[in-house]
């Protein structure tokens, strides 16, 4: 081993505390970050088993930091400290403020790290503060790092990122029922098949040839992550006193449109720039009797879910906006009585004995004209959501209302892909009929 190698070591021991001094908001955050820090160190202990050079005793040093490091993290995994919600919501807006000025030292106490004007982001792993301002860990050699001093935008912390994020999905219908791919890169393949799967053969004789298996048409598809960018408003008067209220806003506004748009993306998203489920190709559409929506009626949800095949209809379920199923709710009977409950009973849990979830961005019914599509029935798990980490923050001030008004603006950024895969006789969607006629599919 040599110096280089003994360097890398001790940058990835001075860079082990760098997180968990800013607090965690919950128990799964705090454990899973420990449990990455021990594989760090595992890591560093089977480099350091490699030494055959003279640096004895600094790497015995080295080992002897190792064992202390892995005292601490036994403890603060035990009794992680812990961060209120109040603390959370201050924390992110100081580092907002100091995003702002540029206050390199505040952010690096508060674990936000500068991103470089690149594809591909920095990784606040690979970012520390020293004496001499931020410098890259990773650094390609003989490649420039960058100008960090005049770097303007930053990473947040990534524990504040996992709680905007568990945040956002309390605003999102779809966050937490679609199926989370991590991606490092701008685009991953993904495998899928079709029912069936791996085809099975009976041996019915001792010594009888066995038949090659393999998967049933397997399909490699591509899931593309794009940046997402929003505007909030900066007003000057934020200053010190009012760093909770900045965190609350940031949070408030962040969670607000990021869980609106996670479910356009998902459900009604025509290349915009994904497609979501109600626009894929290869959808099974079940058309009303009538243009008009006030026809809809128990046996158009019936007839909808047998287009789909019973081995995937057990885990599909219907999604629609709440003014549609309040239409169902309000079907009488003959003799004038709601079907589906009495005027006393709780909202039923199930839509003829399939879930269902409202989903405010979808067509209201004074809204759905001829031709238009209003309700899915799907599994949800159909649907794939790249998620490259890292939310980003910068002073922005290049807008026309900047020109014009003098209004600045907080710019956030974040990673995202999306993509229903297999579509094709998986999904149906309800539409009324067309002005002049139509036919389902």
């Amino acid at each position: 081993m040599g110096n280089e190698e003994l360097e890398a070591v001790k940058k990835k021991l001075a860079a082990m505390k760098k997180i968990e001094l800013t607090g965690f908001t919950n128990s799964e955050t705090a454990t899973a970050y420990f449990q990455e820090k021990e594989v760090i160190l595992e890591g560093i202990v089977k480099t350091l088993e490699t030494v055959t050079v003279q640096e004895s005793a600094e790497v015995e040093a080295l080992k002897s930091t190792v064992k202390s490091l892995r005292d601490e993290l036994k403890g603060k995994a035990a009794y992680p400290l812990e961060l209120s919600r109040r603390e959370l919501l201050y924390n992110l807006g100081k580092g907002i403020v100091a995003a702002w000025a540029g206050n390199y030292k505040a952010l690096a106490d508060l674990s936000f790290s500068p991103n470089l004007k690149a594809d591909n982001w920095t990784n606040p792993k690979d970012v520390t503060w020293g004496d001499k301002g931020w410098k890259i860990d990773k650094a390609v050699l003989g490649e420039p790092m960058g100008n960090m001093a005049a770097n303007d935008q930053y990473l947040i912390n990534p524990v504040f990122e996992t709680e905007i994020i568990q945040s956002a999905a309390k605003k999102s219908v779809m966050m937490n029922l679609v199926r989370h791919r991590p991606m490092m890169g701008p685009s991953i393949f993904l495998p899928t098949r079709e029912r069936g799967g791996v085809q099975l053969h009976w041996l019915t004789a001792y010594g009888q040839q066995i038949t090659g298996s393999k998967p049933n048409s397997v399909e490699r598809v591509e899931l593309k992550a794009y940046t997402l960018a929003g505007y909030i408003p900066w007003y000057d008067e934020f200053e010190e006193d009012v760093f909770t209220d900045l965190g609350t806003m940031f949070m408030d506004e962040f969670v607000e449109c990021y869980g609106q748009e996670f479910d356009r993306q998902c459900i009604l998203a025509k290349e915009d720039p994904f497609t979501g489920a109600m626009e894929a190709e290869g959808v099974k559409t079940l058309s009303l009797g009538s243009a008009d929506i006030r026809s809809l009626t128990w046996k158009d949800f019936r007839d909808a879910v047998y287009k789909v095949p019973a081995e995937e209809r057990k885990d599909c379920a219907w999604f629609l906006n709440e003014t549609v199923l309040n239409h169902v709710a309000n079907i009488e009977d003959s003799e004038g009585r709601p079907i589906w409950r009495r005027p006393t009973e709780a909202m039923p849990g199930k839509l003829d004995l399939y879930p269902y979830y409202e989903v405010s961005i979808m067509p209201q019914i004074t809204d759905i004209n001829a031709n238009e599509t209003f309700a899915v029935f799907m599994n949800p798990k159909r649907i794939q959501h790249g998620n490259r980490r890292g939310i980003e923050i910068k002073k922005f001030d290049a807008t026309t209302e900047s020109m014009q008004y003098g209004e600045l603006f907080l710019r956030f950024r974040k990673r995202d892909g999306f993509l229903v895969t297999r579509p094709g006789g998986n999904i149906v969607v309800l539409k009324t009929k067309s002005a002049s006629g139509g036919s389902s599919s």
